[in-house]
């Protein structure tokens, strides 16, 4: 546990991990950087891909 007793926060979900790679991945490409942005997009395609499927 943290100093102040509560408990560490959740990881994010795959999904929502990816959704914020992906975005840097568009401003990267906006600001000119093209390789970081494709190193960004597929890091959020490999998040994607390892993800446990969903439960139903």
């Amino acid at each position: 546990m943290l100093a102040n007793d509560m408990p560490a926060p959740a990881p994010p979900s795959p999904l929502m991990l990816s959704d914020h790679l992906l975005t840097l991945a568009e401003e990267a490409a906006r600001a000119g950087l093209k390789r970081p942005a494709g190193t960004l997009l597929r890091l959020a395609l490999r998040v994607l891909e390892d993800a446990p499927p969903p439960a139903v």
